[in-house]
């Protein structure tokens, strides 16, 4: 038998070149997982892609002209300087509500596949109005006069894929809505706006107005689907037929309810929870609300992250396989050649290569199973033969299928993964010690100490 100091730097070598072997594999891995990603950005390329839904905004535009009296000198006689600025109010709604039924639908290229879906929104609220006197800026002497001039006021609609827009008609006051590209307001972005109507000029300057709104909204996108709860006190409520919502923003659904077909979720907020409407009444760049509501439409299978997770555990497998065959040689005093430890390490690895390439076709839990017993099968056969028994062979391959079993508990239920990995490498630990506690180690490696010798168990008792 090769001593032990000399097999041991053996295997320190092949475990070496069996991680440079499992980095190729996760490099595959990483490999497809990315181009299923880029599938995904092409699908959503030609329908449409993420969607993110803000406003409707009252917008309320205006000119403010200042006139300011400059005495006679030497170079000019006494006059008025003049100048104009273009200035807008954005107000978000007192009271928010949206509602919406979700239609999805897998679409596939090649082996790879996307969900989208097609939604039907119901937008509604009501706007307050302040007068509009309490915007106008007053005179600070006779020496100055500043007048405002209110223009068309709209609703701006804010939307991230516009391409996703099927059909939107609205009203509001009662007057049906004109809505044309564009939110007509740089922090939007894209989207869409209306004129509106608003009463008399002269009594909503010294009284305020009450305006009412409702949308009919059908929204194509892909994966997602966030709405900004813009109003005062707000209230969203989303369905459709996706048995896997993840349910994403800033705040969590106050009811909720999913089944193996379809799922429901109700949101509800006020101003105290999402910031006020404060921010919204300044004309810097930034966005009138940061907060949304809304779902992600994963995949609770899906294969490639699966595969991923799979592959963390590729390490530690190699570790107790080889550990696994070393035992069997030091207890039952066979020799295992370096050749056959990496033909048993090149099985482990196209273990995770099959799961991989298989899961693409199958599914992954089919393909894990398939990958697990072929790999154990192939395994034990070959070891039967390097350890010089079938039953030594076959209990191999029952410890193997047992490892892949925990595998993909573990797999299984992430939130237990490290108690039932530490738990099972003590057990391991533990049968190890165990099996080995009556090894002359100092024997096994040629140089057996002559002030110290093995005391064996008979000596004991």
């Amino acid at each position: 038998m090769m001593k032990i100091g000399v097999k041991l730097a053996a295997m320190l070598g092949l475990t070496v070149l069996m991680l440079f072997v499992l980095m190729l594999v996760r490099d595959l891995v990483n490999e497809r997982q990315q181009r299923a990603n880029d599938v995904r950005q092409e699908i959503a390329q030609f329908s449409a892609g993420e969607q993110t839904l803000s406003g409707p905004f009252l917008v309320l535009p205006f000119e403010r002209t200042k006139s300011k009296w400059v005495a006679a000198n030497k170079d000019q006689s006494a006059h008025w300087e003049e100048s104009k600025t273009q200035e807008h109010i954005i107000l978000r709604p007192s009271q928010f509500d949206a509602r919406g039924q979700l239609a999805v639908e897998v679409l596939k290229r090649g082996i790879f596949e996307a969900p989208i879906y097609r939604s039907q929104l119901q937008l509604s609220g009501q706007f307050k109005v302040p007068a509009l006197a309490d915007f106008e800026e007053k005179s600070s002497s006779e020496l100055e006069k500043i007048s405002t001039h209110w223009q068309t006021p709209y609703l701006a609609l804010s939307l991230s894929d516009v391409r996703g827009i099927g059909q939107l008609s609205g009203v509001a006051a009662n007057d049906t809505l004109r809505f044309s590209p564009g939110a007509n307001l740089a922090r939007l972005g894209a989207g869409v706006h209306a004129p509106v109507k608003l009463i008399d000029l002269a009594v909503l300057a010294r009284d305020g107005q009450l305006l009412d709104f409702s949308f009919k909204l059908n929204l194509s996108g892909s994966t997602q689907l966030l709405i900004e709860p813009v109003g005062d006190s707000s209230n969203v409520a989303l369905s459709g037929n996706w048995p896997h919502p993840s349910f994403a923003g800033n705040f969590a659904p106050l009811e909720r309810h999913i089944t193996q077909e379809n799922f429901s979720a109700r949101w509800q907020t006020s101003e105290l929870a999402t910031g006020g409407a404060s921010n919204c009444n300044t004309n810097e760049g930034e966005a009138c609300n940061a907060a949304r509501v809304g779902l992600r439409l994963i995949d609770p299978v899906d294969r490639y992250v699966l595969n991923e997770r799979t592959m963390k555990y590729a390490e530690l497998f190699m570790l107790l396989i080889f550990g696994a065959v070393f035992l069997m040689e030091v207890v039952h005093r066979l020799a295992v050649h370096p050749v056959q430890y990496s033909l048993v390490g090149m099985g482990l690895a196209m273990f995770f290569l099959l799961t991989l390439s298989l899961s693409e076709h199958l599914g992954f839990y089919r393909a894990y199973w398939i990958a697990a017993i072929a790999s154990a099968a192939l395994q034990g056969f070959y070891v039967s033969f390097v350890l010089a028994g079938w039953r030594r062979g076959l209990g191999f391959a029952t410890v193997l299928i047992a490892l892949y079993g925990l595998l993909f508990g573990i797999l299984q239920s992430e939130d237990m993964a490290l108690l039932m990995g530490s738990l099972t490498l003590f057990a391991l630990l533990a049968v190890v010690m165990y099996m080995t506690r009556n090894i002359n180690w100092h024997a096994l490696g040629g140089n057996t100490p002559t002030k110290y010798r093995a005391v064996n168990q008979a000596e004991v008792e």
